[in-house]
C-alpha cells in the first residue's frame, strides 16, 4: 500500500512520500509527509480525485492535517461498508472511565470510538437518506439504556420525532425510568424543552445550595438528561415566526452542561437557516454522515468531505477533543436495544 501510494504521488508530481498506511474493515488511511515547498498541500488537495482514481478507492480521500506529527492523513474507503453490531461491540465491563460515555462505533484504526458528552456537551448530527444517521441515533439511545441498566449512570431521555417514524418503538413501553417522553409536534417539543429548562433552573438552585459548580464535581447528584431532536429542520421551519424553539435550544445549550443536561440535534438538511451561527457556537460536537452536498458538509464540519462518504454509517466526528475522525457507526435496532435493556434489568433483579 505504501509503495502504491508513493507511485501515485510521484506520478502526480506531488512532492511528498507515504510513510505509513493501515486498513481496517472497509476503511484505510495513508500518512503523507510533504516536502517543504510552496503550495504542495494545495496541490495534494486538488489531486484528491486523481488519487482516488489511481488507488481505486470507493471514496475521494478526506484530507486531515496532523500538524503535531508533521503529516497529512488521507482517509478513504476501499470497499463497501459492512454493519458493525453495537451489541457485539458494547461490553459493560469495558466502559471507559467517563461521566457520560457514548460508544459511537469503530474508527479507521479498528479502535472503539467513545465520546464523553460532558466534554462535548451538545452534538449536531447531519446526514441524508441512507447515510446511517438514524442508525446512529438508535445507538445513542442504546447507550443511555445500557448505562442505566448496568447502573453506571442514571440517564433520562427525551425524544422529539416530528416525522413520527424513528422513535415510535420507544413509545408506550416499560422504559419510563429512562425514556421519559416521546413527542412529535412543534408544540410538544416546546413544552418538553420548557420542562427541561425548569429542571435546569431547579438544579442550579440546588447546586448553589451545595456549592457545586458543575455535574463533574458529583456525577451522581442528578440523573443525566439527554434530549434528542430528530429532523430539527422541520421544527425550525415552524419556528420562524417567534424563534421560541431556537431560544430554548440555545439557553439550554449554554447552561445545560453544568447541570447534567445535554442536547443532540439531527437533520437531513444542515442549511444555514437551520444550523444557525448561534446554534453552531453552542454545539461543539459534530457528526457528519454522508451529506447531499459539499455545502452541507461545510456547514456541519466547517470543511468538505462528508459528501464523499459511503453512507450506511460511514461518518466523521469532529469535536473539542479530536478533529475529523472517520468511523463506522455501530448498528442496533430499537427492538434489540429495548429487549437487551429489559433482559439486563431482569438479571439485575435476580442477583
Amino acid at each position: 500500500m505504501i509503495t502504491a501510494m508513493n507511485d501515485v504521488l510521484q506520478g502526480l508530481k506531488i512532492d511528498g512520500s507515504c510513510i505509513h498506511a493501515e486498513t481496517h474493515r472497509h476503511l484505510a488511511y495513508f500518512d503523507i509527509a510533504l516536502e517543504r515547498k510552496p503550495a504542495v498541500l494545495r496541490k495534494l488537495e486538488n489531486s484528491a480525485k486523481d488519487i482516488a482514481l489511481h488507488i481505486k478507492s470507493k471514496t475521494i480521500p478526506i484530507i486531515k492535517l496532523i500538524p503535531e506529527l508533521g503529516i497529512v492523513r488521507l482517509q478513504v474507503a476501499l470497499k463497501e461498508a459492512k454493519p458493525i453490531s453495537f451489541l457485539n461491540l458494547y461490553s459493560g465491563e469495558q466502559i471507559p472511565n467517563m461521566i457520560f460515555p457514548l460508544l459511537l462505533g469503530e474508527d479507521d484504526t479498528g479502535k472503539k470510538l467513545w465520546m464523553d458528552m460532558v466534554n462535548n456537551p451538545h452534538l449536531l448530527i447531519a446526514g441524508g437518506t441512507g447515510s446511517g444517521k438514524s442508525t446512529l441515533l438508535h445507538s445513542l439511545i442504546a447507550n443511555a439504556l445500557f448505562l442505566t441498566s448496568f447502573r453506571i449512570r442514571n440517564i433520562v431521555v427525551y425524544l422529539a420525532d416530528p416525522k413520527r417514524v424513528e422513535f415510535t418503538e420507544y413509545r408506550d413501553l416499560q422504559l419510563n425510568n429512562v425514556i421519559k417522553k416521546v413527542v412529535s409536534t412543534y408544540t410538544e417539543t416546546i413544552e418538553t424543552l420548557e420542562n427541561i429548562e425548569r429542571i435546569m433552573d431547579s438544579r442550579y438552585n440546588e447546586m448553589h445550595k451545595f456549592q457545586m459548580r458543575n455535574i463533574e464535581e458529583n456525577p451522581n447528584r442528578f440523573s443525566l438528561i439527554l434530549c434528542i431532536i430528530d429532523e430539527v429542520a422541520d421544527l425550525m421551519m415552524q419556528d420562524k415566526r417567534n424563534g421560541k424553539l431556537q431560544n430554548l435550544i440555545i439557553k439550554i445549550a449554554q447552561k445545560g452542561r453544568a447541570a447534567g443536561i445535554f442536547l443532540i440535534l439531527a437533520t437531513q438538511r444542515p442549511s444555514v437557516d437551520i444550523i444557525t451561527g448561534l446554534i453552531k457556537a453552542n454545539f461543539p460536537g459534530r457528526i457528519a454522515c454522508k451529506t447531499a452536498s459539499r455545502k452541507d458538509s461545510e456547514i456541519i464540519l466547517d470543511h468538505p468531505g462528508a459528501e464523499t462518504l459511503l453512507g450506511r454509517g460511514d461518518a466523521v466526528l469532529k469535536n473539542m477533543k479530536c478533529d475529523s475522525v472517520r468511523f463506522q457507526a455501530a448498528y442496533i435496532t430499537p427492538q434489540e436495544a429495548i429487549n437487551t435493556y429489559k433482559t439486563i434489568m431482569e438479571m439485575e433483579k435476580l442477583i
